[in-house]
């Protein structure tokens, strides 16, 4: 199948909305998972309109016979970029597009000191396109969803994050994870809720936000503990959801005996550079 690849524009709005809704929600239903990160046409709208629309992120849209029938978009707020979502419609899968928008992707990014993305670990046909294209699975996780049965832990002071806590939340970031997520910190103070941990007036763990879309960082699973049921107190939330590493096997028990459950595995994927975490970090929905 021949495809033309092109910038998205707020005209392509609804098309890549519904794309991605139906995509992602395909192959849910093919693997008899419940959750998808485009529950409804309405938030897949409001998500890509985001995308579209805001300069930190590119956006581009594939067209088969003058018909929109892919997109993929690029996070190029860190010196990392991160890729997703990448969907194609129904019809058109396994017929090229795919590799189309990630090859388009991967040449805007090429002089990035590295590319990342997350994958949906039961999508083979992604994954094998991922490593084809040289991507390498980094960090297996899973998505985590529940209420927390503990109440917050004495010895902590857990509180909304602000803008003079961006630096020592970065310079913890770049000591557990080797790079630079300022932008993504100065987001959520004024789109997400992020919250840091305290102990003895250091911060020692944050979070932008306790769900899928932001990524969270603390010294020890002890930090990243204190932090959850903090950030959890806060929250009118009936229930919370964050991407849990398995790598942290003594967190994710300790979060099953919390009352909460896995709900689907994902993997963290990468080229270029990468350090694996020295300290406990949870992934965003890019990396």
């Amino acid at each position: 199948m021949n495809v033309a690849i092109r910038r998205a524009t707020p005209s392509d709005i609804d098309v890549c909305a519904r794309i991605n809704h139906e995509a992602f929600k395909d192959i849910s239903d093919r693997h008899f998972f419940p959750h998808t990160d485009f529950m409804t046409v309405e938030l897949a709208a409001e998500i890509t309109r985001f995308w579209i629309e805001n300069p930190s992120y590119f956006g581009i849209v594939a067209e088969s016979s003058g018909a929109v029938v892919g997109c993929g978009f690029m996070d190029e707020r860190n010196p990392i970029r991160g890729i997703g979502p990448v969907s194609v419609a129904s019809a058109f899968q396994g017929r090229g597009a795919g590799r189309e928008i990630m090859k388009a992707l991967l040449e805007r990014g090429k002089d990035a000191e590295g590319i990342r993305l997350v994958q949906e670990s039961f999508n083979m046909a992604a994954l094998s396109l991922y490593a084809s294209l040289g991507f390498e699975v980094k960090e297996p996780f899973v998505l985590m969803e529940g209420k927390f049965r503990s109440q917050p832990q004495y010895g902590f002071e857990v509180r909304p994050l602000t803008a003079e806590d961006v630096g020592e939340c970065q310079a913890l970031c770049e000591k557990v994870c080797g790079c630079d997520r300022t932008s993504e910190i100065e987001y959520a103070l004024n789109h997400f809720s992020p919250f840091v941990a305290c102990q003895q007036g250091r911060i020692v763990a944050y979070t932008c936000a306790v769900s899928a879309l932001g990524h969270s960082v603390a010294h020890t699973e002890a930090d990243m503990q204190a932090l959850l049921l903090g950030a959890a107190a806060y929250s009118s939330e009936d229930v919370l959801a964050f991407h849990l590493p398995l790598r942290y096997a003594s967190l994710f028990r300790w979060c099953l005996k919390e009352g909460l459950r896995a709900v689907k595995p994902m993997a963290v994927m990468a080229v270029g550079e990468y350090q694996p975490p020295e300290g406990c970090w949870f992934p965003s929905f890019v990396y």
